[in-house]
């Protein structure tokens, strides 16, 4: 008993010590976890309280599907650009910029055709003809000339060899010791525009969309760093770089863009000079993170930003007010791949981060997180902590558990304060997620020391009373033990037939395929359900269940078999409502077909899984046969196969074609497959009584060693109406191999899958 008091004196540093690991790894973040789950808290707050729309003047030209479509394929020619930017020049636009880049030559200028003519003399005059034209690049480098325009480059891994020319003044102020090439995002290689359209705008800018772990974009980078060939150099992001230009084409004159770092202007560097603080162009100051990007405060969808590029092509004189306007121009349309992922969509236009990154810089609207807030955060959490500690063991459990669920309301209620009335991003999770450790690990123990004394009044009241009637009076948790009961199921695979060409015909529409896949898996599992069967999981496009489990069912082979026919049914009436809605217009795939196994055997099923986490599920032998029954289905061409267990079991009242005779990998035991038909009255068919007696003499000459017999019978088989190709097919291949690696003496007319 010594022992145990002297365990539980230990015990009580444990708070304490989870106390101390939840402040280190609040101000660490091992493995960004604490990010990702609060920037999941700033997700929901953008979608609870979007930034208001303001007309600030900026507006983009998207290249959509329409434009597509009126214009012709993109690339379009330069010249058709040429003309894009002089009709916005019409209309006094403040600055152009490019959400795109154009790192090779327009192959549509006439000097680039003619080089591809035939060295011929006939061609000559036409080849001169056209190399006497404007080149298209040089036409589209003049309008930008002309024009306050900005043109955009990307920097990644990949070294082009060619780097973007620089056309922004940058000033850093700050410590003597910062450097803002450490501070922002390096990258190795860059794909930049062509040298003579760079050297024409009067901006260059990069339009790197840089996203977080989870792969949404949640800032947009001021500074972006490239680091090549022993040279480095800062360039200014393409929001950035569009403000530049624009308060150039206002006054005159391009401002120089300063960067204030970490020591500069009374900031406190404290061990961390790399770090900026913010960066002022012109009038404007723009508040940075230590990083050198500008958190986006993202409004909804305004339809009013968007002008489609059709429209300034065809009818300019159509576009209403746009002096002074800053223009972007970028693409929605699906197939140019710039759909990005933020708090508010998944398939955001890319030119949008942009856009709404430049109408907050001009309307001085901003979101940060303050220099103070992991400090507040930290201190909060502590406080707190050290609350619940202290009062743990002098005030009812109840009351401790009170004051945390204000102090975690609290939490979340300043912060959401702080987003909506100041544009502060204060972290409520980490905070709420060391109180609630702290007060867990607390009660934990408090728990333990109680449990200890009951134990030892328990042992007491041993002395006296049958150990069986001292174990009732304790709460009993063994029902959610591992571990489970055996019993017989009947079991069964359920997988879509042909999925990767379906899902090759969804390759640019992820969402419409996870809504025909919900389309088909709903009434299939309806089926299951019906037929009084347990869902075990899904696995990608496959469904497993199981009959008899976790209630007794009678006659559950039967129910199986019943299921997997409905199962059929239910995918007709499928298949005529896609037909019916065009579908198979759409998408040039067979109709949805499913492949079953169905298998009966003695299985475990319960609990099963981890302490951590456990489902209810079964295993055994007759699990794996059942999926490797529905994994050779496609050999035989018929959708349903059954085992020869579950066939016994219902014998007389289905229709059964037998298969195989087969011994699957990794299983020494052969056993027979058996084609589900349909009811009984189906074996009674004329088609269905012909196709088994070709298949009788099939695996009679087969199994007999006759091949030529074996090929006769396959030959017949073939002429029958509605016999399927596959499972001559796959004992034609058994034959050949068989005559050439005859099977061994004793053969039991078995064949051994070599896969699964």
């Amino acid at each position: 008993m010594a022992g145990l008091a002297g365990l539980m004196g230990w015990l009580g540093l444990v708070p304490w010590a989870v106390l101390l690991l939840a402040l280190l790894i609040q101000w660490n973040d091992f493995g960004r976890v604490l990010e990702g789950q609060r920037n999941k808290v700033f997700d929901f707050y953008q979608n609870a309280a979007p930034r208001p729309y303001v007309d600030a003047g900026v507006r983009y030209v998207d290249v959509d599907e329409e434009s597509i479509r009126r214009i012709g394929q993109w690339p379009w020619p330069r010249t058709t650009l040429a003309t894009l930017t002089r009709n916005l020049q019409e209309s006094r636009v403040g600055v152009i910029s490019w959400d795109m880049v154009f790192p090779e030559a327009d192959r549509t200028s006439p000097p680039s055709i003619a080089r591809s003519l035939p060295d011929a003399a006939e061609w000559q005059a036409t080849r001169e003809q056209l190399e006497s034209l404007p080149d298209n690049d040089a036409v589209f480098a003049q309008a930008l000339k002309e024009t306050p325009s900005v043109v955009g480059f990307i920097l990644g891994a990949a070294d082009t060899g060619r780097t973007p020319i620089l056309k922004a003044g940058v000033a850093r102020v700050g410590d003597p010791d910062s450097s803002l090439l450490e501070a922002v995002q390096g990258f190795s290689g860059a794909t930049v525009p062509l040298d003579l359209l760079q050297q024409a705008a009067p901006g260059t800018g990069a339009f790197n969309a840089i996203t977080d772990d989870d792969g949404i974009i949640r800032r947009v980078p001021l500074f972006v760093a490239l680091v090549n060939r022993g040279k480095s150099e800062i360039y200014p992001g393409l929001a950035l770089e569009t403000l530049r230009v624009a308060i150039g084409s206002a006054t005159g004159t391009y401002p120089t863009i300063q960067v204030k770092m970490a020591g500069g202007g009374g900031e406190l560097a404290v061990g961390q000079p790399n770090r900026v603080i913010s960066v002022k162009v012109g009038p404007f100051v723009i508040p940075s993170t230590s990083d050198g990007q500008m958190w986006v405060h993202f409004t909804t969808d305004q339809p009013s930003r968007r002008i489609p590029a059709w429209k300034v092509l065809e009818k300019p004189g159509a576009l209403g007010d746009l002096e002074g306007a800053a223009i972007y121009v970028g693409t929605s349309a699906a197939g140019l791949l710039d759909l990005r992922t933020t708090p508010m969509r998944i398939d955001t236009p890319g030119v949008e981060l942009h856009v709404q990154a430049l109408e907050q810089m001009l309307l001085g609207h901003y979101l940060g997180r303050p220099d103070w807030s992991d400090g507040a955060e930290l201190g909060f959490a502590l406080a707190l902590g050290l609350l619940v500690l202290l009062s743990i063991n002098r005030v009812p459990v109840f009351w401790i558990a009170a004051v945390a669920l204000v102090a975690v309301v609290f939490a979340v209620g300043v912060s959401w304060w702080a987003f909506t009335e100041q544009r502060w991003l204060l972290d409520p999770v980490a905070p709420s997620l060391n109180i609630a450790l702290v007060f867990a690990a607390a009660s934990i123990v408090k728990f333990m020391r109680t449990e200890t004394e009951r134990r030892t009044v328990r042992d007491a009241f041993a002395q006296y009373l049958p150990p069986d009637v001292v174990n009732e009076i304790a709460l009993d948790p063994s029902r959610l033990r591992l571990g489970g009961d055996t019993r017989e199921l009947s079991i069964m695979f359920c997988d879509i037939r042909g999925f990767t060409p379906i899902a090759e015909s969804f390759r640019s529409d992820p969402q419409g395929l996870t809504r025909l896949i919900n389309r088909v898996l709903t009434p299939l599992s309806r089926d299951v359900l019906q037929h009084q069967g347990t869902i075990d999981k899904y696995i990608g496009d496959c469904v497993m269940a199981f009959w008899n489990a976790p209630l007794d069912i009678e006659d559950h082979p039967l129910h199986a078999c019943d299921c997997a026919l409905a199962m059929q049914d239910s995918l007709a009436a499928l298949n005529n409502e896609l037909t019916g809605e065009g579908f198979f217009e759409k998408h040039p795939v067979s109709p949805i077909a499913v492949t079953v196994g169905i298998n009966t055997g003695i299985c475990v099923v319960g609990n099963m899984g981890s302490d951590l986490r456990f489902d209810y599920s079964a295993l055994g032998d007759a699990v794996n046969l059942s999926a490797r029954i529905q994994s050779f289905a496609g050999n035989y061409g018929f959708p349903l196969v059954v085992g020869e267990d579950t066939v016994t079991r219902v014998s007389g009242k289905f229709a059964f074609l037998e298969l195989d005779f087969l011994a699957v990998k990794g299983r020494a035991t052969p056993t027979y497959l058996y084609a589900l038909m349909g009811h009984a009255h189906v074996a009674e068919t004329k088609t269905f009584q012909d196709l088994e007696a070709a298949l009788k003499a099939l695996f009679a000459a087969f199994r007999s060693r006759d091949w030529p017999g074996a090929q006769a019978a396959i030959a017949r088989g073939r002429t029958l109406a509605g016999a399927p190709a596959e499972i001559f097919d796959t004992y034609e291949e058994r034959i050949q191999h068989f005559m050439y690696e005859p099977p061994p003496d004793g053969w039991d007319g078995s064949w051994s899958a070599r896969d699964k």
